[in-house]
């Protein structure tokens, strides 16, 4: 068993409506551990595709998209916010390249709502402080710097020191979270950490290691809860202690049990 987090995308605000849905609600039909998700809304595209939407235009670019696409305009993500909110959903927003992400962030400052912004892989050094600022949680997902880190250099050149600028959003006192974008990239909170506080992998040198986080802010990223009285006991057992892991322990840490509110789901 896992707990799952259903998004709720803008096509669906009108079911989600009828059926009362609203961010951390149990759906119906269904156990304790599927609950309603966030509002989720894509603005622009990814940086493979040349897509994500930037204030500089892609290197051989012309035209209408040479800078990316946008699926909303300011005005009209302002009211989606404002209609999620209405019903009690959480807005997350894909929002991949600085331009998207400003974007993004204006339309929170707008509302006055909190919530998160998927990915936020380059992000303007004058909006970095405006997450703490506004509220809004930057939720990224490490693997894809070691992944992209070629194709940033290539589509994104002078610009590199501000992708994935995990370092920069800590220390703007951002609320950071650490994901994996599954199936894009392997779903182990492992190889993220790794991704993250390593900024390699393999014998590759770190790519821009000043953006790298301490072992600690990766763990406090990836957790949803603590071993404490009174909270939920989801928890992972490993067979080596990470502080003591190099980067490839760290990226392939045996996991001898997990547990699931007790209940033990895995046990090796």
């Amino acid at each position: 068993p896992i707990r799952v987090r259903a998004g709720i995308y803008p096509e669906h605000l009108d079911r989600a409506k009828v059926n009362g849905d609203r961010t951390g609600s149990i759906l119906d039909g269904t156990t304790a551990r599927v609950s309603v998700g966030p509002l989720k809304i894509i603005t622009d595209g990814s940086l493979n595709t040349r897509t994500a939407l930037c204030y500089d235009p892609y290197p051989d670019q012309t035209g209408p998209e040479a800078h990316g696409i946008t699926r909303y305009s300011t005005a009209e993500l302002i009211s989606l916010l404002r209609e999620g909110q209405s019903i009690g959903l959480v807005p997350t927003i894909h929002a991949i390249g600085d331009h998207a992400n400003a974007i993004a962030l204006d339309a929170f400052d707008a509302v006055g709502v909190r919530g998160m912004i998927e990915h936020a892989q380059l992000v303007a050094r004058t909006d970095l402080p405006r997450f703490a600022a506004l509220g809004v949680t930057a939720s990224v997902q490490p693997e894809h710097a070691v992944d992209d880190r070629d194709v940033a250099d290539r589509h994104w050149p002078g610009r590199t020191d501000i992708a994935f600028a995990f370092r920069s959003l800590v220390d703007a006192g951002a609320h950071v979270v650490l994901g994996s974008d599954a199936p894009v990239a392997p779903l182990d909170p492992w190889v993220t950490m790794a991704a993250a506080v390593h900024r390699t992998r393999g014998v590759r040198e770190p790519w821009h290691p000043e953006q790298r986080i301490r072992l600690d802010e990766a763990y406090r990223a990836s957790a949803r809860t603590s071993v404490s009285v009174g909270d939920v006991a989801d928890i992972v057992v490993t067979d080596l202690d990470p502080r003591d892991c190099d980067a490839e322990q760290l990226r392939n840490m045996p996991v001898s049990g997990t547990l699931i509110a007790g209940e033990a789901t895995h046990w090796s």
